[in-house]
């Protein structure tokens, strides 16, 4: 029923973008080398652990910075992370992803624009020496064109077997794909053979130019968020609470189930800002009695659990931990995909 709806969402997407191709509309092109990270799907794709692959990979050779919308921030304009105060620094004030990637890479270079152009130009005058910006979620931002577009899909969700909204979770059309430099499908499965590989990239139907990566996910440690935490100490009978609110957390269920002794799932809508009542009524359920139980999150959700301190109180007595999770290049194509990005800042 919801068909006809899709075609005339995604048809708007694509006279959008036709305009913008054929230059009726204008689209800046950076002097500056811009990588752009983006998928066509709303959310879910694992677009945040592979922009911090890139920072790993360019923040110890060149002077980079990071620039994105700030989802759900509480603000608009450009706003440059290493300029707030630590105390002042929370997910309202650049989203929950910019935060993280100035939390765990700090002092990189974090900035927010939901006008990306102006932002660019900001950065570049702020900093002068600076060598490469990273655009965050940038596909469906026409305004600027980067020289190198890198489009995540997820392996059980590929673009070319959805449709757009309302109907499946497109923001455009499957055929915007022939756009981007490099493909990535992610959240691959471990066992991913070449041929079942080859099968997908035939479904994607990528252009020759195209250049195509599979990555998995690797999880690591859980790491402590609190003094709770701290001194908490886990074991094979460690009970796992796992709270998310990220768009899909079955990957990381699926882990927790063969790796963890998972015991309840809490799961919220992607972005989800938590409140003391959600938090409290977790704590009166598993943490009232029991001294054996943790409660884990993503790196991103605890963006958003550590932005008030009222949220931080109403945990304090829980053990909170974060998983952290990093990609990783499927069929020894790690060196081959590096240096596509050193030929893009290199040219």
């Amino acid at each position: 029923m919801l068909y006809p709806f899709a075609l005339i969402y995604g048809g708007m997407a694509a006279l959008r973008r036709c305009l913008f191709q054929c230059g009726i509309k204008k689209s800046y092109v950076p002097d500056i080398p811009t990588i752009g990270v983006g998928n066509l799907s709303v959310g879910g794709t694992g677009k945040t652990p592979h922009v911090e692959y890139l920072i790993r990979l360019l923040s110890n050779e060149y002077d980079i910075a990071i620039l994105s919308r700030g989802y759900r921030r509480k603000g608009s304009g450009f706003v440059l992370a290493n300029d707030i105060p630590s105390g002042q620094l929370t997910a309202k004030v650049i989203g929950d992803e910019p935060l993280q990637f100035f939390t765990k890479f700090a002092p990189l270079k974090v900035a927010v624009d939901e006008k990306r152009q102006d932002g660019i130009q900001k950065l570049s005058e702020r900093f002068p020496d600076l060598q490469a910006v990273i655009l965050d979620d940038c596909y469906q931002h026409l305004h600027v064109s980067p020289q190198c577009r890198i489009l995540i899909t997820e392996y059980d969700a590929p673009y070319c077997d959805d449709l757009p909204m309302p109907a499946g979770n497109l923001r455009e059309m499957k055929n915007a794909a022939r756009f981007a430099d490099i493909v990535i499908v992610s959240k691959c499965p471990e066992s991913l053979s070449s041929a079942e590989a080859d099968q997908l990239k035939n479904r994607l139907k990528l252009q020759e130019n195209q250049h195509i990566f599979f990555t998995k996910m690797v999880y690591g440690n859980p790491y402590p968020l609190n003094e709770k935490a701290r001194v908490f100490s886990v074991d094979e009978n460690t009970e796992v609470v796992l709270l998310t609110a990220i768009a899909h957390p079955e990957p990381l269920v699926k882990y927790c189930e063969s790796n963890l002794k998972l015991i309840y799932h809490y799961r919220f809508s992607d972005h989800h800002y938590f409140s003391e009542k959600e938090l409290q009524n977790i704590v009166n359920q598993y943490f009232t009695n029991n001294t054996n139980q943790i409660l884990l999150t993503t790196e991103k959700d605890s963006m958003r659990l550590n932005y008030d301190e009222n949220l931080r109180n109403s945990i304090a007595d829980v053990p909170l931990f974060a998983m952290p999770i990093e990609p990783q290049f499927l069929f020894a194509e790690a060196e081959k995909f590096n240096d596509l990005i050193f030929n893009v800042l290199a040219n």
